[in-house]
C-alpha cells in the first residue's frame, strides 16, 4: 500500500468512529477514571462552589421569627490541562501484523485493517501515558512546548495533587494522624485511620486510596493477623476491617499514602462539550504518517475539607487545622484541635 492510501484509510476509519479518542480518554482502563465523577465542560480553571448551612431547627414560638442558621458559600478552584499528541506511524512496521491477522479466524474482517490497528496502537499508548501522568505527573509550564518534548510535565497527577492539598491553608484537608506505615503495623494504621474519620461522614466514605504495594502489604498482614478465613475481601475487592470500605491500590501512588473523600468527591475534568478529544490531522511525512490530536484532562478532590488524609507527622492534630473551619464543617465532632 502507498502512504497516501493508508492516510485515506485512516481518515475513513476516523470518520466512521469520531468518538474513538474520547472513549480512550474516558476509558476505565485509566485507573483513576474508574473512581472519578466526570465534569464534562471544563477547559482550564473550574470553580468548585459549595454551601454550608448552620442549624435551623429550634423550639416552636409562633410569635417571633428567630433565624439562627447562617449560609456560607466556599469556593475552590480546580484545573484541567490541554494535552496534545503527535504520533508518528511507520506503516511498514505494522503491515506484517495486519497480514498475520488476516489468517486469524477468531477476528472479524473489520478488525483486520491497517487503519484500525494503527488507531488501536495510538489509543493504547495514550491510555498508558495518561495512567502515568494522572498519578505521577507534575505540571511545569516551562517544559511545555519545547522542541524536544519531555514527558511527565503536562499535568498534575495524584501525588502532586495530594502534595498541594496538604499545603493548602485556605481549603485545608482533614488530617488524621497516625504512625508511619510498615509491613507489620499497616492493618492497625488503616484501622486507626477509619476510626479517625468524622462520625457523620463515615457512611459517605466508600473507598480509600493507597499505593499498590501498601494494598498488597495490607492483604498479607491481615491474613497473618486474623487468618485466611476472615473477611477482608468483597469479591475481588480488598476491603477494610471496620467499614468494609474498598482499598484501592493505585500504581505509582507514593507509598504511605492513605486518602479518601466522600462518595463522588473525586472528579475528572474534561471538555467533552465544546472541545471533545479529537484527532485533528493525519499527515504524510515521507514514508511515515503523523497522527495529531488533542484533549483536555485533569483530576482533583472537589472539596478539600471533605477529603481525609493520613499523616505520620506527630505534630499535626486531627481536623482541618483551623478552629472556625472545624466548627463550620464538623460542628458535632468533638475533640478537634486547630
Amino acid at each position: 500500500m502507498k502512504i497516501d492510501e493508508i492516510k485515506i484509510e485512516v481518515w475513513r476509519y476516523l470518520l466512521k468512529n469520531p468518538k474513538v479518542l474520547q472513549a480512550a480518554v474516558l476509558s476505565s482502563s485509566i485507573a483513576l477514571n474508574a473512581h472519578a465523577t466526570t465534569i464534562t465542560k471544563v477547559r482550564g480553571e473550574y470553580p468548585s462552589l459549595h454551601s454550608l448551612i448552620g442549624h435551623v431547627v429550634q423550639g416552636f414560638d409562633s410569635k417571633k421569627v428567630t433565624p439562627f442558621g447562617e449560609v456560607q458559600f466556599r469556593k475552590k478552584t480546580m484545573k484541567n490541562y490541554h494535552q496534545k499528541f503527535d504520533f508518528r506511524l511507520n506503516p511498514a512496521e505494522i503491515i506484517g501484523t495486519v497480514l498475520q491477522e488476516m489468517y486469524d479466524e477468531t477476528k472479524s474482517l473489520k478488525d483486520k485493517s491497517i487503519s484500525k490497528l494503527s488507531i488501536d496502537l495510538l489509543l493504547s499508548k495514550i491510555i498508558d501515558d495518561v495512567n502515568i501522568l494522572s498519578v505521577q505527573g507534575v505540571y511545569n509550564a516551562a517544559k511545555v512546548g519545547l522542541n524536544s518534548p519531555e514527558f511527565g510535565f503536562s499535568m498534575d497527577g495524584l501525588n502532586e495533587i495530594i502534595r498541594k492539598l496538604l499545603l493548602n491553608t485556605e481549603n485545608p484537608a482533614f488530617l488524621i494522624p497516625g504512625d508511619a506505615i510498615t509491613q507489620s503495623n499497616i492493618v492497625d494504621v488503616f484501622t486507626k485511620y477509619e476510626r479517625g474519620l468524622p462520625e457523620l461522614m463515615k457512611s459517605k466514605v466508600k473507598k480509600i486510596f493507597t499505593s499498590v504495594t501498601d494494598a498488597e502489604d495490607y492483604a498479607i498482614a491481615y491474613e497473618d493477623q486474623f487468618g485466611k478465613n476472615t473477611i477482608y475481601k468483597d469479591g475481588d475487592k480488598l476491603v477494610t476491617r471496620l467499614g468494609k470500605r474498598e482499598i484501592v491500590g493505585i500504581d505509582g501512588l507514593t507509598r504511605g499514602t492513605i486518602i479518601s473523600t466522600v462518595d463522588n468527591g473525586f472528579v475528572k475534568m474534561v471538555d467533552a462539550i465544546d472541545n471533545p478529544a479529537t484527532i485533528t490531522s493525519v499527515q504524510e511525512s515521507g514514508r511515515e504518517l503523523d497522527i495529531l490530536g488533542e484533549f483536555t484532562l485533569g483530576y482533583d478532590f472537589a472539596i478539600n475539607e471533605l477529603t481525609y488524609v493520613h499523616t505520620p507527622d506527630a505534630t499535626k492534630n486531627r481536623g482541618l487545622r483551623e478552629a472556625e473551619l472545624n466548627k463550620l464543617y464538623y460542628p458535632s465532632e468533638k475533640g478537634l484541635v486547630a
